[in-house]
C-alpha cells in the first residue's frame, strides 16, 4: 500500500508512515474488494479531486493528532502523483526494504523467586555434571590425581609420567608406587613397571630399578627380552661379569633369544674340551683337558661339589681306570667360570680266561701230579698279531699277558692271599678235594673261577671232631669239682666275664695254666682250658713240647702251600676248619676247630715255639 500523502511505499500493517508520519487508515475503512485489492487506505468517498462528500462528513471521526514528520522535499509541489512529486515516488521505490519502525515495548514485573529456584537446579546439575566427569572419566580422574584426590590407578600412573617428565622425580616413584599397589595385576603392568624402573633409575636407585626388573621377568612377562637387557645394561655398569654371565644363561633359556646366547659366548671363557670322547673303554684311558684360549683348568669327579670351588687344577693328563666315571671340568679366567664341561666315561677292563688244568676230574687210585696255566684271551691274541702297535698297546699287551694264578685245594675259594701257582706242578691230598683257581692280569682283573673234584683212593687222617678230647676231663661236660678232684685245689679263684658263654663264669689258675666254668643246667662246667705242663694227654695224645709237624700229621692236612700271609690252610670244610698262623719268625699256632650241633664252636689249639708246643688249650664258644 501507497501513502496518499507522499506516495511512499508502505509495509504490509504499518499504520504511520515512515516518511511524512501520516496516519495509515485501518484496513476495516477500506471499501470494496477493488481498494483491497489496490492496497488503498479506507478513505470517505470524495470526487475527483478529492474533497468528501456532505452525506459522509458526519460519519467520520479523525484519528487523534500525532506527532507529524517534516514533510518530505518535493511533497505536495507539481508533478508529484497524489500529492508526491516524482522523486519522491522514487525515493519510495528505493526504500521498500526499510525497516519497520519498532513496536512499542510493554515492560513486566520479574519473578525473581522463580529465577532463583531455577537457577539453584542448574547450579545442581552442573555439580553432578562435574562430578560424574571427575569420577566416570579418565580425564576427570586424571584431574583428581593432579588435586591430589583418590585418583585410579590408571590416572596415577599418566600423572606420574607427568612429575618424572617434569623433573619431581621422588614424587613421580610415590605416585608410580601407590598405583602399584593399588592395582598389582593388570594387563598393561609390564609397561606400567617400566615407568617405576625408569624412576627409580634417575633417582640413582639402581638397586629397585633392578628389582623390578627382575619382577617384570619373573611374574609379569618371561619371554619379553626388554627388562633382561635393562638388567644386563646395569650389570655391565657395574662390572659384575660373574653375575651377568649366569644371568644370560637365565635370560637365553626363557627367551630362546640367540642374541642373550651370543653375548654369554663373547663374555665366557670357552668350555674345555676333553682329548677322549665320552663312552665305553675296554682299556685304561689317559684324558688331557684342553682350554682354546689356555685358561686355568679345575675338574672333579661325580655329580657332588661345586666348580671351580671344590675341583683341583689340571696340571697332567688324567688316569683313567675300571670303573664309570663323570668327569666335570671348567675354564677360569680372573673371576669369569666358562660354561661346565662333562663327559662320561665307562672303563671295562679285559677279563683274562679261567686258567686250564692238566687233570680231568675224577677218581684216582694214586696221588696225582697237576699243574695249571694262562689261557689267552681274544683280546691278547689280536693285540699280540698285530704288527705295528702303538707304545699304549704295548703296554695294554703286557698288561694282558701279566697272568697270576691263585688257587686252593682245602675248599675255599681262592683270593689275592690265596697260594700262587708258580708253575711247578704239585700234589692232590689224599681222600676227596675240590681244586679251584682264578687268573688275574695286569689290569687286576680276575677271571671265573676254575673247579674241579677228584678223589684219591689212598688213607688219610680225620678232621678234628668232638671225639678229639683230653684224657682226664671233656669240655662242656666235666663240672667244677670233678675237675677239682682231678687237679687239685687251684692256687686262685675268681668270677670273670665271658661273652661268648652264657651265665656266670669263674676261673681256676694253677701252676700250669687254667679252667674256666660257667654255669648250665648240668652245673659248672669247664668250657676253656690251657695248660703248658706236658703232663697232661691233649686230644689224639699230643703233648706239649711234640715237634709241629708231628701233630699236624695226626690230623687231616690238603697239603695247601703257604698263603700270602706266610699262613697254612689245612683244610676248610662244613665240618671245620684247620690252619697254621705263622705268628712271628719264632711264634705259630695251630688252629683246629669243629662245629657242635648246639651251635657251639669247639677250638682246639697249639701254640708253637720254634716249631714246638709251648702250651695247648681248648675252649667252647657260642
Amino acid at each position: 500500500m501507497v501513502c496518499q500523502r507522499c506516495g511512499n511505499l508502505l509495509r504490509e500493517g504499518a499504520t504511520v508512515c515512515d516518511q511524512c508520519g501520516t496516519e495509515v487508515p485501518s484496513r476495516s475503512r477500506e471499501s470494496g474488494s477493488g481498494g483491497r485489492r489496490q492496497g488503498k487506505e479506507y478513505r470517505p468517498s470524495s470526487g475527483r479531486n478529492g474533497s468528501m462528500q456532505p452525506e459522509e462528513m458526519s460519519s467520520y471521526s479523525p484519528r487523534p493528532e500525532v506527532e507529524r514528520h517534516p514533510r518530505r522535499d518535493g511533497a505536495g509541489k507539481p508533478g508529484v502523483r497524489k500529492g508526491a512529486t516524482q522523486p519522491a515516488i522514487a525515493a519510495a521505490g528505493q526504500n521498500r526494504v526499510r525497516k519497520e519502525l519498532a513496536k512499542p515495548v510493554h515492560r513486566m514485573m520479574v519473578n525473581w523467586a522463580m529465577v532463583g529456584a531455577v537457577a539453584m537446579v542448574l547450579l545442581v546439575f552442573a555439580l553432578i555434571g562435574a562430578y560424574v566427569f571427575l569420577k566416570m572419566t579418565d580425564q576427570g580422574q586424571l584431574i583428581m590425581a593432579r588435586m591430589g584426590k583418590d585418583a585410579d590407578a590408571t590416572a596415577l600412573w599418566t600423572y606420574g609420567q607427568e612429575l618424572l617428565d617434569e623433573g619431581h622425580v621422588a614424587r613421580s616413584i610415590a605416585t608410580f608406587e601407590k598405583a602399584y599397589e593399588m592395582e598389582p595385576e593388570r594387563e598393561d603392568l609390564y609397561a606400567r613397571l617400566t615407568q617405576l624402573a625408569d624412576a627409580y633409575e634417575a633417582a640413582g636407585r639402581t638397586a629397585d630399578a633392578e628389582r623390578i626388573y627382575t619382577v617384570m621377568y619373573t611374574q609379569v612377562d618371561k619371554e619379553n627380552t626388554y627388562a633382561y637387557q635393562e638388567i644386563m645394561r646395569l650389570m655391565e655398569a657395574q662390572g659384575r661379569q660373574m653375575e651377568l654371565s649366569s644371568f644370560l644363561k637365565v635370560a637365553y633359556e626363557n627367551t630362546k633369544n640367540a642374541f642373550f646366547r651370543r653375548q654369554r659366548e663373547d663374555l665366557l671363557p670357552s668350555t674345555p674340551t676333553a682329548s677322549e670322547e665320552a663312552g665305553s673303554r675296554k682299556f685304561e684311558q689317559d684324558v688331557e683337558l684342553l682350554s682354546a684360549e689356555d685358561y686355568d683348568i679345575y675338574y672333579l669327579f661325580g655329580d657332588e661339589g661345586i666348580l671351580p670351588e671344590d675341583g683341583t687344577l689340571y696340571t697332567k693328563p688324567i688316569h683313567l681306570s675300571e670303573g664309570s666315571y663323570v668327569l666335570r671340568a671348567v675354564a677360569v679366567s680372573s673371576d669369569l667360570v666358562s660354561d661346565e664341561m662333562r663327559v662320561t666315561y665307562t672303563i671295562t677292563l679285559p677279563t683274562p680266561l679261567a686258567p686250564g688244568i692238566s687233570l680231568a676230574p675224577g677218581t684216582y687210585e694214586r696221588r696225582q701230579r697237576i699243574w695249571l696255566k694262562h689261557i689267552e684271551s681274544e683280546d691278547e691274541t689280536l693285540l699280540r698279531q698285530k704288527s705295528n702297535k702303538t707304545e699304549a698297546e704295548k703296554a695294554i699287551l703286557a698288561k694282558l699277558s701279566d697272568i697270576t694264578i691263585y688257587y686252593t685245594v682245602d675248599g675255599q675259594t681262592p683270593t689275592s692271599n690265596s697260594p700262587i701257582f708258580d708253575g711247578e706242578p704239585f700234589y692232590l691230598p689224599a681222600g676227596s678235594c675240590t681244586l679251584k683257581a682264578v687268573a688275574v692280569n695286569g689290569f687286576g682283573k680276575v677271571s671265573n673261577v676254575l673247579e674241579r673234584t677228584y678223589k684219591i683212593k689212598t688213607p688219610f687222617k680225620k678232621f678234628f671232631n668232638e671225639a678229639d678230647v683230653f684224657s682226664d676231663f671233656t669240655i662242656m661236660k666235666t663240672t667244677r669239682d670233678q675237675f677239682v678232684k682231678k687237679f687239685g685245689s687251684p692256687k686262685s679263684e675268681k668270677k670273670t666275664e665271658d661273652s661268648t658263654v652264657t651265665g656266670n663264669t669263674m676261673q681256676l689258675t694253677y701252676a700250669w695254666g687254667y679252667a674256666k666254668f660257667c654255669q648250665t643246667e648240668a652245673g659248672n662246667v669247664i668250657y676253656a682250658f690251657e695248660t703248658n705242663s706236658a703232663s697232661v694227654s691233649g686230644p689224639r695224645k699230643t703233648k706239649v713240647g711234640m715237634q709241629r709237624d708231628d701233630v699236624i700229621a695226626l690230623y687231616r692236612d690238603m697239603g695247601q702251600a703257604n698263603d700270602q700271609n706266610g699262613d697254612r690252610s689245612l683244610y676248610h670244610d662244613a665240618l671245620g676248619i684247620g690252619k697254621l698262623y705263622h705268628l712271628s719268625k719264632t711264634k705259630e699256632r695251630l688252629d683246629y676247630l669243629y662245629y657242635r650241633e648246639d651251635s657251639g664252636i669247639v677250638t682246639l689249639s697249639y701254640h708253637l715255639e720254634n716249631g714246638k708246643v709251648a702250651k695247648m688249650g681248648m675252649k667252647c664258644g657260642y
